[in-house]
């Protein structure tokens, strides 16, 4: 996925979205992402738009991601 996203924080403007540490589809044809800059480590969230092509394999990897959230809840 080409996205160009800039740190609030620092201004880096080489960010690259294909990094992101989390992915959450909020419908197909977005999702919400977070990554972590690699120049000041500052967390951004941002939205993104899933072109049509990818909307399928996006999905799946926000399912994927969110399969094991929570398995460890409630155990000591």
């Amino acid at each position: 996925m080409k996205a160009k996203v800039v740190c609030p924080a620092c201004g880096a403007d080489d960010l690259d979205v294909r990094a992101y540490d989390s992915l959450m589809a909020l419908r197909s044809d977005l999702a919400l992402f977070t990554l972590t800059c690699p120049h000041c480590a500052a967390r951004i969230s941002a939205l993104l738009t899933i072109p049509p092509e990818l909307r399928e394999e996006v999905v799946f990897a926000a399912i994927e991601l969110g399969a094991g959230m929570g398995a460890h809840e409630g155990t000591s």
